[in-house]
Formats: structure tokens, sequence, C-alpha cells
């Protein structure tokens, strides 16, 4: 990054804080969380608005830091979320709920494109930094990966015993070790719950569809004078999905599509379709004089191989067309993938002595989905060709043919819609044991320790897949001596097995063709976690402002992945996926040191100065030694204000899979640069890991302010400034940055494209590498208001207010051999709004209860990259979403308390705005940003027993 750029980010700065008066100001919301009776308050939610609220539990830990010491407020800025607010917000998953948070918005689940590996697992992704870059912990513990890169499914845990939800929007390596450079986030579980709870709801979209429903059973109870508790949770989630083209926003076919000249060379248009057909489209003949060829040009074929003339409708591009008799790609995959999932957690903890407490606590979970993800088709990157002897051409296009003896063969695309769509079915289980204690050693000393055990298993199938080899053989058929059609492999290897494909007309294969043609590739994945840790805490000695407290501990990591595959993917034998084995392991060493230290309190302009400070030493097997750390500072110069700032070096190793993948093929859409911008889909990426890369580290700054005004109880303001800057970020381009990249010079982008003699784009190829920095920047803002009912009316309402709002300034990438390119505002290819904002109300009057949320997404550009001559879409408009719910408690019906709810979602029905993907499956928005499904509501009821 340039000086100048780095210069200009305290200015930047100041503008932005400015800005953040008036807009916390208006924008104030609510705490919903009362604290509970007899509940100690959590010390940081004196300062961060919305920690309030807590259960009777040992001791409240702030998460952001090791140092558990009572008052001690984190200068690292946390965001604490209640289960009570996670549930009105979204009262169906964690991950959900999750989104509603702006810095969290990018979050994956298992809607519409997705990916092949996207099987319904739910990915946090803070600051939209990627998934890997933030580490997810329960209860300050890392939970077994449920995905190839190492990222934690947050839907398996259990929801039933949340408690809260603290989110580190900082770096945290030094105190929780390595993938935390965008943060941590930490769920923290009511392990001394008891009684018995159960929840069962029940949801539907406005359209009849997403049918959805839930059970969730919670119980807990002490034995032996409570020195033994048990608490356990189970939890079962069915949601049915959203078929392709089941909203009206989904059938427009919007995309782009390659612009006449002396225009845009990308413009935005509905009915958007690729040129070809289900039941075959001939696009030329070969052999012959250039017009003979061309006579063949636009055929296609009905049911039983009738030939009718194509219409390319009323604009047409090599590849593309408005309108007319082409294939409408955007319905080959669901809105809402359809996902079925049940959990169970136990845990157990019992008091040995008066300082020593035992616990183990054990969970398994189970994701079942299958969903479309594309098609067997054959475009004009792999057409298919007729030779003019093939045994099933009509009798029409036969006719035509003799009357042109030297074209010898056709070329056809078809989409080959036999046997459904290529379907994946994925299925993932995972299993966790922990075993540990925890001790007091007197004199404030504190000991704890644990062992964890965590294992994944999954199975990938993608069904109906097209088996390239055998098919190019049975397409081309002919009859033998007895006049029967065969394989002409057949002719010279009789036992071949070989069955004759008919691609001409809907409907025109054989069953036997078919099982020839089609087959399942399948991978089964295995990773594996265990963790032994061990950690000391408490106060080194009284200083003169306080005592001066310590955390210390060390930690040995194991990670370990094994993929195997069927014959044919490991042969490459599919149109699709073609998985490759591979088995790779590293494991960790590390051992940190923290420290709080007072150094003023209770001083004019300076009621409380406190200094944090942790350093770690990690050791991987597979990238060799890195020290992070942090340093903070909170400083309280009256009772009201409260500034906090902290400088920190943090670290991402490479995961398994960016180290030791080998090849897997996926398809793309780009747009070549070198070809006068054509557009061109089905472009095959063949991507691999890379076991030279090394860790990235970042360089992450936090500066804020906590505002709590005496004059006016229960408002609480908080503003944080934010810049990280990673080195050496590990990044894999996109199919249009390659290409692009290429185009302006690059030469490690160009030597990852592949084109034929003619120069035309064949395939890709892509793995991860260092990438020279990735920087971003901007603020956070947190208000919230109790608003003091009980001076205006005696009614016992309760009202509250909270506003979190996420301001991106920067987020930018530089590849070596290439310009930065800034992408924050970006909300068409990619979903980096500089503004997002989630503003909340909850009112409680007696056994009534109303919740209402709004969530702005700011407006942006659709590609920061492209200006208006070379894509006519350049802006699109920023979106709000109205939330709400409303519930009534019966307190004792028989023997339970019941609450019943309602909940909706996008309550004013808002359709998503046009914002094309990239992909090789066009989407007519951005699904990664906005929602999809539409007017959501969900019905609910919660018994207390």
């Amino acid at each position: 990054m340039s000086t100048n750029a780095v210069s200009a980010r305290p200015a930047r700065y100041a503008r932005l804080c400015l800005l953040a008066t008036s807009s916390l100001l208006a924008l104030a919301s609510p705490a919903f969380a009362q604290t509970a009776p007899g509940a100690a308050l959590d010390p940081q939610a004196a300062a961060d608005p919305a920690a309030d609220q807590v259960s009777e539990i040992d001791e409240i830990v702030v998460t952001g830091s090791r140092v558990g010491r009572s008052g001690f407020t984190t200068p690292t800025p946390v965001t604490v979320l209640s289960n009570e607010q996670l549930e009105k917000s979204a009262p169906s998953t964690i991950a959900e709920a999750m989104r509603s948070l702006p810095a969290l918005s990018a979050t994956t689940g298992p809607q519409r494109a997705s990916g092949t590996q996207g099987g319904g697992q739910a990915f946090l992704n803070l600051r939209n930094l990627g998934g890997v870059r933030t580490l997810t912990l329960l209860d300050g513990r890392r939970f077994v990966a449920a995905s190839q890169t190492g990222t934690v499914d947050v839907n398996l845990l259990p929801s039933g015993l949340m408690q809260r939800v603290d989110v580190v929007t900082g770096g945290a390596s030094a105190a929780y070790g390595s993938d935390a450079v965008a943060g941590v986030v930490n769920f923290v579980l009511d392990t001394k719950f008891d009684g018995l709870k159960v929840e069962a709801s029940y949801g539907v979209a406005g359209e009849g569809d997403n049918i959805e429903n839930r059970l969730i059973v919670t119980g807990g109870r002490g034995f032996l004078d409570d020195r033994l508790h048990l608490t356990g949770s189970a939890e079962y989630y069915d949601n049915a999905g959203i078929l392709e083209g089941e909203r009206e926003w989904a059938r427009r076919g919007s995309n782009l599509i390659n612009g006449p000249a002396g225009g845009p060379a990308l413009i935005s248009a509905s009915d958007v379709r690729v040129i070809g057909t289900y039941g075959g489209l001939i696009t030329g003949g070969t052999g012959g004089t250039a017009a003979q060829n061309a006579s063949f040009r636009g055929l296609q074929f009905g049911p039983g191989g009738t030939v009718l003339p194509y219409s390319f409708g009323s604009y047409t591009t090599a590849t593309q067309q408005i309108g007319g008799d082409g294939v409408d790609s955007s319905l080959f995959q669901e809105i809402n993938r359809p996902l079925e999932r049940s959990a169970f957690f136990g845990h157990a903890d019992f008091q040995l002595t008066e300082a020593v407490k035992l616990f183990a606590e054990a969970s398994y979970g189970r994701t079942a989905t299958q969903y479309s993800t594309s098609i067997n088709r054959h475009q004009t990157t792999n057409p298919i060709t007729i030779r003019r002897d093939n045994a099933y051409i009509p009798t029409a296009l036969r006719a035509q043919l003799d009357l042109n003896p030297s074209v010898s063969s056709l070329t056809m695309l078809r989409y080959s819609a036999e046997g459904g769509l290529t379907d994946v079915a994925v299925d993932t289980e995972t299993d966790r044991y922990v075993a540990g204690f925890n001790a007091d050693l007197g004199s404030g000393l504190k000991l704890d320790g644990y062992y964890q055990h965590g294992r994944t298993r999954q199975q990938t199938d993608i069904l109906n897949n097209e088996i390239t080899a055998n098919f190019t053989r049975a397409v081309d058929a002919v009859r033998n001596g007895a006049g029967q059609i065969v394989c002409r492999s057949t002719l010279t290897d009789p036992t071949n097995g070989c069955q004759p494909f008919n691609v001409f007309g809907e409907g025109s294969p054989s069953a036997a063709a078919l099982a020839y043609t089609r087959g399942t590739s399948t991978t089964d994945s295995e990773f594996t976690e265990d963790v032994v840790a061990i950690n000391l805490a408490g106060d080194l000695f009284e200083g003169w402002a306080g005592p001066i407290s310590f955390a210390t501990g060390a930690e040995y990591r194991k990670e370990q992945a094994v993929l195997t595959v069927d014959a044919l993917s490991r042969s490459g034998a599919f149109l699709f996926g073609n998985p490759q084995p591979w088995a790779g392991e590293y494991d960790v060493k590390e051992g940190y040191v923290e420290v709080v230290a007072p150094l003023l309190r209770d001083l004019p302009l300076a009621r409380e100065l406190e200094v944090n400070a942790a350093a770690r030493y990690t050791d991987y097997s597979t990238s060799g030694q890195v020290t992070t750390w942090k340093l903070g500072l909170s400083y309280t110069p009256v009772e009201d204000l409260r500034f906090r700032a902290t400088r920190s070096r943090d670290i991402r190793a490479p995961n398994l899979s960016e180290l030791f993948t080998t090849g897997r093929t996926n398809t793309v859409t780009v747009t070549d640069p070198f070809k006068n911008n054509v557009r061109l889909s089905g472009i095959f990426v063949t991507n691999s890991g890379n076991a030279s890369l090394q860790p990235e580290e970042a360089d992450t700054l936090t500066i804020g302010a906590v505002f709590t005004p005496a004059a006016v109880p229960g408002l609480s303001l908080s503003v944080d400034y934010y810049d990280i800057k990673i080195n050496d970020a590990i990044g894999t381009l996109t199919g249009q940055q390659t290409v692009d990249q290429c185009f302006s010079g690059n030469p490690l982008a160009c030597s990852l494209t592949q084109r034929d003699g003619a120069g035309n784009l064949t395939g890709l190829l892509a793995y991860p590498i260092n990438l020279s920095t990735l920087v971003t920047s901007g603020v956070d803002f947190e208000a919230s208001y109790r608003v003091p009912m009980d001076a205006w009316t005696d009614s016992g309402a309760n009202l509250n207010l909270r506003t979190v709002v996420a301001y991106v300034d920067e987020l930018a990438t530089t590849t070596p051999g290439s310009p930065s390119i800034d992408r924050a505002g970006e909300v068409g290819i990619s979903a980096n709004p500089h503004w997002r904002a989630n503003v909340q109300a909850n009112f409680d009057l007696g056994p009534w209860n109303a919740f209402a949320q709004v969530r702005y997404i700011g407006g942006g550009k659709y590609d920061n990259t492209k200006d208006a001559s070379a894509v006519d879409l350049q802006h699109i408009e920023s979106q709000a979403y109205l939330d709400g719910q409303v519930s009534y408690r019966f307190d004792q019906v028989g023997p339970a308390g019941v609450e019943v709810y309602l909940n909706v979602k996008n309550i004013l029905d808002k359709d998503p705005p046009y914002a094309p993907g990239d992909g090789s499956i066009p989407v007519a928005t951005n699904t990664g940003l906005y929602d999809t499904f539409g007017r959501m509501f969900r019905v609910g009821v919660r018994l207390d027993f």
C-alpha cells in the first residue's frame, strides 16, 4: 500500500467519527436482556452495549482476554448477543440469527450458489475476510471442523443451552491462537441450567414453500447436593428448501450479456439464455464449404428427433441470446437447498473437592442434504461431434446431408435433462468429546486444562454425472452388419459394454444408454482434531493502582484430513467434479502469556488506566515458528467515558485443504478480454493445493471509545475504528480475476490459463497463493438505550433499543504482478457494501412481548473494476428488510410456563435487487447478501417445566 493511502487513514477516521456521533444518537437501539435475578453483571457489560444478560454461573469470563479478573474491561471491542436476542432475530438456526449482525452478514449457509462443497453447513465470516479467518469457539475451546478448510458448522452447536455469543471484532491470535485474524466468535453455554424446556416451531414462506420444522429439548439437574450437575440438549431441524424458479425474480432470466458494438461490453437484460436446447442443436458442419457447413446451423430436435428450426431470439452473441429457444440456465439450482439436521449435546461436571471440579462433554451432529447444482451439458467449449453415418440421424437431417456429401460431421450443443439435473448429496456426521478440570489453587490462582477429540466424517456424492469417455463412445452410434444400432467402438471391441446414445430429441436416449453414460462421483472425507491445553491465571502481586494479573498456558493441537474417492473420479472420468484423493496433517505447539496491569486509578482525569499485553509462540509442523502479540490500553478519564486501543500481530497458517488438495474440477463463466470481451460459460477450472504456502501475518489496530452518560441512565454508545493489514494473505484467484490479470500483463495469472491454437480459452488452473497484501479498514458503531418507561407510566412496560452499524472503508487485495483492487462498496459480484446496519426494538408489557428489527444493506457498485464502458450495470440501490415477532407468555399452564410466538422475517416481502453473479450458473442476485426467500412465517411454542 502506498504511503499516501496510509497517511489518509487518520483523516478518514476523523471524518467517520464525526459521522458516528449523529448516527449513534439517531439510531440508539435495543439491549434486550435484563440481568437474571441474583446474577452478577458481566464487567464488559458496563462498557459494551447489550452485554448484560448472564445467568447464574460460577464465573463471568470476558471473551477477548484469558485474564478473567473481575472488573477488567478488555481493550478489544466485544459485541455480546444474548440468547433471547438471537431467538428473536431468527428463531430457526444460530447461523441465520448471527447474519443479522452487520460484521457477520456474509456468513454462508445452504442458500443457492454456495457451491458443491456447501453441503448444508453454515460457516461464520467476520468482516467478509473469509470463514477461514474467523476463529469459532465453544466455551473458549475449539470445535472440530466440518469442512476441508477447517471451518466450524455453527448449526451443530447446542442452541438450547446457548447463553450468549461474544464476538471479538479484532485480532485475537495472541489470546486464542491462530485463525483469529478477523476475530473470534465464542459461544457461551449455560452448563448450570436446571429444569426442562422444550421448543417447537413451524415455518413456511409466504409462497407456501420453504417448510421448516424444528424441535429442541433441553434439560439439566443437580445430584449429590449439586456436586454433580448434568445438562443435555437435543435438536432436530428439517427444511424442505425452495425449488429453482419458485420466485418471480428468479424466473426473469436476468443476466449479463455481451452488448452491441459501440456500447458497453456487457449489458444487463431479462430472459437471457444460453445457446443450446435439451433435444440438441446443430451449430454447423465440418468438411464442406463455408456455406455448406453454415447451412446446418440452427437445426434443433424435438421429441422423437423431429427436425425444427431454432429461434436465436431477439439478440444473439457467441454463447448467449435474449429470448428464443435457448436454455434458461438460471433454473438449475434451488433458491434454498433442503437440509435435515439432528444434534445432541451432553455436559457433566463434578465437584471433586472444594477446590477441584471435573467436567466432561460429548456432542454428536448429523446433516444431510441433496440439491441440484448443474446439468450434464455440452456447450461451445465441449460440443458433441456427430459423424454423417450416425445411425440415429433423423430422416430430414439425413436428406440434407445427402445434398451436402462433403460435410463429414456436425457440431451439436445439448443439455441432457434425461435422468434429471446433476445433484449433490452430502451426508456429514460430527462427534466431539472433551474432558477437563478447573482448580482453585488459592491466593487467586486458578488452573484449568482439557483434552478434546473430534471427528467429522462426510460423504459427498455427485449424482447423475456424465462419464465423458463413455458418452463420447455412446454418441458415435452406427449400424453393424446385422443392421443393429451399436457403438462404433463395439465393432472392434465387442465386450466393451458400450450402449448407443440417441442425442436427437429430449427423452430419446434409452435407459441402458443413460446407465452406461452416467455415474456417481463419491468422496469420503474424514477430519480429526485433537487438542490438549492447560491454562493458569491469577494475580501476580498488588500494584500501586491495583492487582497485576496474568494468564499463561500451553496448547498442543493436531489436525488430520483423509479423502478417498471412487476409481472413476480418480481417473478424471466425469464431466464434473473429479475429486482426487489426498491426505495431510499438521501439529501445532503453542505457548502464551498475558498480563493486565492497572497504571492509574481514582485520579483526576484518570479514573482508570489499564494496559493489557499478550504474546504467543506458535510452532507449526508445516510452516515453522511464528510469534503473535497484542498490546492494549483502556483509559477511563471520567466515569462516563472510556477510551480503548489495541495493536496486535495475528497469524493464520495455511489449512489442510490449501496445502494438500489435489485436482478437482468445476466450471465458471468468464468474460474474455483477449476475444473482444466475449462471455464464455462452462469453462472448466482445475483446483489444487499449494504445499509452498507460508503463514499469513496480520497487523491489526483498533481505536475506540465507549460513552455511558450518567445523565442519561440506560444509554450506552461505542465507536471503534479498525485497520487490518494482512501480509502474504492466502487466496485463490477467481476465474475472472485470472483472465483479467493475465490481460493486464501478470505472468502468474497467464500461467493459470489454457488456450487452444486459435487463442480460445479452454480451461483454467486455480490454487492458493500468498497474495501480496489484503487490507481492510472501517468503523463499527453500537448504541443501546433502556427507555425509562417507569418514569412515564406505572404499567410495568419495558422498552429497549439497540443499533449496530458497520462501515467498511477499504477492502483491498494486491496480487503479485498486479495493482491493488479495492472491493469496498461493491455489492454485485461480491458482498462488501460500505454500510450495514441492524436497528432493533424490544418492548415488554406484562406477558406480551413485541420485537422489531430493520436490517439495512447499503447500495454500491456492481463491480469496482468495471466502468460504464465495460458494463452498463454500475450501481445497485440500498436495501432494507423489516422483521418482527410478537409473543405471549402464559405462566404456569399446568406444570409448565408456556410462551407462544409468531415471527415474520422480511415482513414487506421485498425481492432482492438485480445483481447477477459471475459463476457458472447465472444467479439474478447476490445470494450472499440479500434475502431470497421472500416473506417467512414461523410460529412456535416454548415450554418451561
